[in-house]
């Protein structure tokens, strides 16, 4: 059964004012200040693209967020809002009502009535004339107005509205401060590259993915990615061309990176100590999926100094089976003071390997994920790991796989994960309450599905 909330009279009363456009506009001198984000949302999922003209040199707070809404934003709808930032450009003297200093065109949830009640650091309250606004630190850059927004560059393009935006803030470079929060490169073109860094200012980029590049794309990369000096989050993917020593020892230095994550790297391995030559502060989170490793990867893992303060560590889709794994088990107690989430799947692990890492897990007290999914465990040692994860109270999710036992010539036997779950959520019980726990088996190579027993339902569910 769908339940269907009534609407807001505030939604009722937007609604009903955008029936007629021209009306709208004009009662906009007169709008509440509370119906400002009600109507705004109303007009941009809808199409309204006078009325959102009309309300951009009016808005009556220091910060409007498009938020999740960006997936209804079109070329007529950016250019539409774009048009009423050059009314608010142009003016001499702003409406004493207009206090807009931000729009931000990023991806991410944002309630509508956020705007109203969003503290803005350094904003002055009330504000008639035009003054510089001091953005982020790292921007270093006083302009009116900033934009706030990710680019996504794709197949060495990007879309119509992207590229719209960029170059209408190149046109108002003097009056527009363009700040590039998340940037993806998946496949360049070298004039699109420079056409971005040329507008964007390269200290405001925080988030950036590299996806299915090439040796001697990473080289031409290099000059701008030594420009990044604020970014805290770097993700490589899907990069399969080999580096050499020298390649590698060329990539630049991030000053205040907290997070790497690698998928799918062909050069990481053997290389492992290089890339993390790259950090100068200690990282927060590490996640290396479906790349091959080397056994001196795993040998360095305990003596890099700048991942001892790990907070999250995620090793997964990697075959650790003929691996020694006591460097893992070294590093794990090494940073067990302030590891948060660890995931250790599909990792090929076995009895004897999840044994010799126990210890060191038993004492990361601070512990609040683990997942040690589609790996090959009896059902006497994920007896004896929950054991040990039973003694870390801060646990709160926590996902197994299903015991060997649970499997014949190949096949899940369901009705044997549902018989063993009980028994073991009591190891679990008898020292903590547990708050969301699954036990999973692997994928069934024919269909693709897999079946699941987790704490809340207490029974065994087949999912695709």
């Amino acid at each position: 059964m769908i339940v269907y909330s009534p609407l807001t009279l505030d939604k009722l009363a937007s609604q009903r004012l955008l029936r007629d456009e021209a009306l709208a506009i004009s009662a906009l001198k007169d709008l509440p200040n509370i119906l400002f984000p009600v109507m705004f949302e109303e007009a941009f999922i809808n199409g309204y693209t006078k009325v959102l003209t009309a309300m951009i040199p009016v808005w009556p707070y220091p910060y409007l967020s498009v938020g999740r809404m960006i997936e209804n934003l079109n070329l007529e709808t950016l250019k539409a809002m774009l048009g009423g930032l050059d009314i608010l450009i142009a003016q001499k003297v702003r409406s004493s009502r207009c206090k807009l200093r931000e729009i931000n065109w990023r991806n991410g949830y944002h309630h509508v009535y956020d705007i109203c009640t969003r503290s803005y650091e350094g904003l002055p309250g009330f504000m008639t004339q035009k003054q510089p606004m001091q953005n982020s630190p790292g921007c270093g850059v006083k302009k009116e107005l900033k934009v706030t927004t990710q680019l996504e560059l794709i197949e060495g393009r990007l879309d119509e509205s992207a590229a719209y935006l960029l170059q209408w803030a190149q046109q108002r470079k003097d009056s527009i401060h363009l700040c590039c929060r998340k940037l993806e490169i998946q496949g360049l073109t070298k004039a699109a590259v420079i056409d971005i860094f040329n507008v964007l200012h390269a200290d405001c980029v925080q988030d950036l993915e590299l996806r299915r590049l090439r040796i001697e794309d990473l080289a031409f990369l290099n000059p701008y990615l030594r420009q990044l000096n604020n970014l805290l989050h770097l993700t490589l993917s899907h990069i399969t061309d080999t580096l050499s020593d020298s390649e590698i020892s060329q990539l630049p230095t991030f000053q205040c990176l907290k997070s790497i994550s690698v998928t799918t790297v062909s050069f990481i391995y053997g290389n492992l100590k290089g890339l993390l030559r790259c950090l100068k502060k200690p990282l927060d989170s590490l996640s290396i999926t479906d790349c091959n490793l080397s056994q001196s990867d795993l040998d360095f893992l305990p003596y890099c100094l700048n991942i001892f303060e790990l907070k999250s560590l995620k090793i997964a889709y990697i075959d650790l089976f003929y691996f020694h794994l006591e460097p893992l088990r070294f590093f794990i107690e090494r940073v067990g003071h302030s590891l948060e989430c660890l995931e250790l799947e599909s990792c090929g692990i076995q009895d004897s390997q999840i044994n010799n890492l126990l210890p060191a897990i038993s004492q990361c007290f601070h512990l609040r994920a683990v997942s040690f999914c589609d790996n090959d465990f009896s059902l006497l040692f994920l007896k004896e790991l929950l054991y040990h994860t039973a003694q870390l109270s801060q646990l709160e999710s926590e996902r197994y796989p299903a015991p060997l036992e649970c499997y014949e010539s190949g096949v899940i036997r369901s009705h044997r994960l549902e018989n063993f779950c009980p028994d073991l959520l009591d190891i679990l019980r008898a020292k903590r309450k547990p708050n969301e726990v699954t036990f999973e088996t692997t994928k069934c190579s024919k269909c693709g599905g897999f079946y699941i027993y987790d704490l809340e339902t207490q029974s065994c569910v087949f999912e695709i």
